[in-house]
């Protein structure tokens, strides 16, 4: 796992980028920087999505009740020209009171479309800041030094000290690490991370839990066993925090 004393000044190097649209990868000279400054860009890329994702809910929910204050409306607007043309028994005093009801939702309407046009404002922005976030990692990639490619296949792997096995498939491309997981117990989900200079990071991504745990290793110089350490985010039931794991390579099946 990336330590905070390295992400922090990664975090404020960032911020004062995005403010002056500059790409900080000229001054991130050591791999362990560029590293960190793409994991300070994945937490904010994490944010903005959440904030989209809180954006598109509010918008679907104030749409909705925009249509059907307008189909109100439409009925009390029915109801009124038939008061007023005769084609429904009313008094004055009535018709006020219809007036007086339209009015108020008249406001109503034009209040929820106000708000919906504010919040398609956010969305474009949190669409654009995701993009900019997205060039800006895929540039901070491309200046990291290449590893050859000997993680892809799949991975027998044990966790210390519980003792639990599973397997990972992993692929290598450059620095970048994607797969997936199966652990026992049921557990699945997705991997993202990194390789520089034989050290591994993994990020375990749990199909219910999210991101639930980080690992980091060492792969070994023949490249077919990475040991190193973990640390869990979701603690429940008793579970250590931390621990040890290996993975040893899987020959791959004669064709």
């Amino acid at each position: 796992m990336i330590r905070k004393a390295r992400i922090l000044p990664a975090c404020a190097l960032l911020l004062a980028a995005l403010s002056s649209q500059r790409l900080p990868a000229q001054d991130l000279k050591r791999p362990e920087e560029q590293l960190a400054a793409i994991y300070a860009l994945k937490v904010q890329l994490e944010i903005e999505q959440k904030r989209l994702d809180d954006d598109l809910q509010r918008h679907g929910e104030v749409a909705r009740k925009r249509e059907e204050a307008r189909g109100r409306l439409r009925r009390l607007y029915e109801d009124l020209d038939a008061m007023v043309e005769g084609r429904a028994d009313s008094d004055p005093d009535q018709i006020e009171a219809r007036e007086a009801e339209v009015a108020v939702v008249e406001q109503l309407v034009e209040a929820l479309t106000e708000s919906a046009r504010e919040i398609r404002s956010s969305i474009r922005v949190a669409h654009d800041r995701i993009a900019l976030l997205q060039d800006r990692m895929g540039r901070l990639r491309r200046t990291l030094p290449s590893d050859n490619e000997s993680l892809t296949g799949s991975w027998d792997v044990s966790y210390l000290p519980s003792g639990d096995k599973g397997a990972f498939t992993l692929r290598q491309s450059g620095t970048l690490l994607a797969g997936e997981y199966s652990l026992e117990g049921g557990w699945r989900g997705s991997l993202q991370g990194t390789i520089v200079n034989g050290k591994v990071l993994l990020h375990r991504i749990d199909s219910k839990l999210g991101h639930s745990q980080d690992l980091e290793g060492t792969l070994s110089p023949e490249g077919r066993t990475i040991k190193g350490t973990w640390q869990n985010f979701i603690l429940s039931g008793g579970q250590p925090a931390t621990g040890n794991w290996v993975a040893q390579k899987k020959e791959r099946a004669e064709s």
